[in-house]
Parts: structure tokens; C-alpha cells; sequence
């Protein structure tokens, strides 16, 4: 008998699909996948944030430790705390130890981390020359901190950083390591968000000093350094440095509020910095 083989005209581990084609199907399934866990966890934020208890934010604070260990500037430190401290006599937030950390930098900028911690960059003290004008840069971090803006400011990996602590505890291997991805990361707020920080800092400002002045002076500083064309803000997470300045002096005039004279202020320490 001779054996005569039959052409396989169907075989069910070869696809009909074109290879490039079911590749291309294959990259969209994974697109789609990442895109839905990417929406979740922003939905997830926006619920959770607002619901983290201060011995939950306490502990998630302590993570971020290593950031704050840097105490290069003791001195220009105690001056900052010492003004933070006036405003929080008038303010009305949550329970933390707040405190102000100095920061070596040449970007111009302070930032909100959890529990009440605020990081201040040196290159940001050498441009404020009064009291009134560094209280309004610290009184707008607190503005974030009673809208629990910082939290949300994290982005998406806090939501993952809270259900690592929930589950396997904040000195978790886990824990540490997203605190680390996120205490390298900006802090991003929404243009609401800091229009509202802005308001905020400019009432306790005046509740602070009876009076507004140096509440634009940072502002007017930045936008005399600002090149970044109008148009470009559609898209930015920041207002535009004059519209924030506008509302600042809107908000002087609608209310009222007397604008004084300026305590002028220095930090012998930052100096030596080149």
C-alpha cells in the first residue's frame, strides 16, 4: 500500500489573520488595557484623596523621609519655620507637624508633600526680599494642603502608594519604593487648584499681617522672568503668571484689604551658595 500524504488545508495553531495584522491588534488590546487601569486609578484618586485620614497621611508622610533629611541651611530653616508658624496660628487645617525644609536647588519653586511637609528651594529664597512675600509662597502651599491638593498632586501612583501601605504596611519594601518614584516627581495641580491656593493664601495672608502687602511681589518677579508665550498656558497645569497676579489684585480691590509697609528679610546662609 502506498502512502500518500494529504495536504493540511486547516490547522487550528495557524492563524488566518495576517501576522502583522493580529501584532497590531495585539498592541491596541494592550493600549486599551493600560488606558482603562490608567482612568480607574484617576477615578480612584479623586475618591480617595479627600478620604485619607491624618494617621493614614501621618504614616504615608514618613516615607517620603529621605527627602526632608537634608538640613544644609539650619539657620535660613528656623526663619522659614518661624514665619510658617505665624500663619498657622491663623489658620484652620489639618493636624500635622508642619514644617519647612531648605532644599539646595537652582529651580525656583516649593512644593507640598504629605503630613505637612513643605519643601522650599533655595534658589526660590534668594528672590523673595521681604516677610510678606516668602509668607504668601508658604501660605499658598497651605492653600493645597486645605484642599488636600497635595494628595491628588501625587497623581495616580499615590493611589498605589495607599493600597501598598493598607496591604503590606508603609515600611513595606513595596512602599518605599513607589514613595520613591513619587518624592521624585513634581508636584502637578490643576490650574483651578492653584487659582484656589492663591486665594487662600492671600486671605490668610491679610488675617495674618492685617494687611496684603507682598502678596503679588513673587509673582511679579516670576512673570518679569516669564518667556513662555500666552497660548502655551491652554495646556499648563499653572495659571499664567499675570492672570494670577490679576486675580491676586482683584481680589486686594474687591475686598478691601489695606496693603502696609514690608518687612524686609535675608538669609546670610544662602550667600555663600553660587
Amino acid at each position: 500500500m502506498k502512502f500518500i500524504p494529504k495536504e493540511i488545508r486547516e490547522n487550528v495553531n495557524v492563524s488566518k489573520v495576517p501576522a502583522g495584522r493580529e501584532f497590531l491588534r495585539l498592541i491596541a488590546e494592550i493600549l486599551g488595557a493600560i488606558l482603562i487601569v490608567y482612568l480607574a486609578l484617576g477615578f480612584a484618586l479623586d475618591y480617595i484623596a479627600p478620604r485619607i485620614s491624618t494617621d493614614m497621611e501621618a504614616a504615608i508622610g514618613r516615607i517620603f523621609s529621605a527627602k526632608f533629611a537634608d538640613n544644609k541651611y539650619p539657620k535660613t530653616e528656623e526663619q522659614v519655620q518661624g514665619i510658617l508658624n505665624e500663619l498657622l496660628k491663623r489658620s484652620s487645617l489639618p493636624k500635622f507637624d508642619y514644617a519647612a525644609h531648605i532644599t539646595p536647588s537652582k529651580e525656583i519653586n516649593a512644593l507640598a508633600f504629605p503630613a505637612g511637609n513643605i519643601i522650599v528651594y533655595s534658589a526660590l529664597l534668594k528672590e523673595v526680599k521681604s516677610r510678606n512675600e516668602l509668607a504668601m509662597v508658604l501660605a499658598h502651599e497651605l492653600g493645597h494642603f486645605a484642599h488636600r491638593d497635595h494628595l491628588r498632586g501625587l497623581g495616580r501612583g499615590f493611589v498605589l502608594l495607599v493600597l501598598s501601605s493598607v496591604t503590606l504596611g508603609t515600611d513595606s519594601t513595596v512602599s518605599k519604593f513607589i514613595g520613591n518614584i513619587l518624592s521624585g516627581a513634581e508636584m502637578k495641580f490643576s490650574q483651578a487648584q492653584e487659582k484656589a491656593a492663591d486665594t487662600y493664601a492671600l486671605g490668610l495672608l491679610y488675617k495674618t499681617y492685617n494687611n496684603a502687602a507682598g502678596a503679588a511681589d513673587f509673582y511679579q518677579k516670576m512673570a518679569a522672568k516669564e518667556k513662555i508665550p500666552r497660548i502655551f498656558y491652554f495646556f499648563a497645569t499653572h495659571p499664567y503668571i499675570k492672570d494670577r497676579i490679576e486675580l491676586i489684585n482683584g481680589i486686594i480691590k474687591e475686598k478691601g484689604y489695606a496693603v502696609g509697609f514690608l518687612t524686609p528679610i535675608d538669609f546670610p546662609e544662602l550667600a555663600k551658595d553660587k
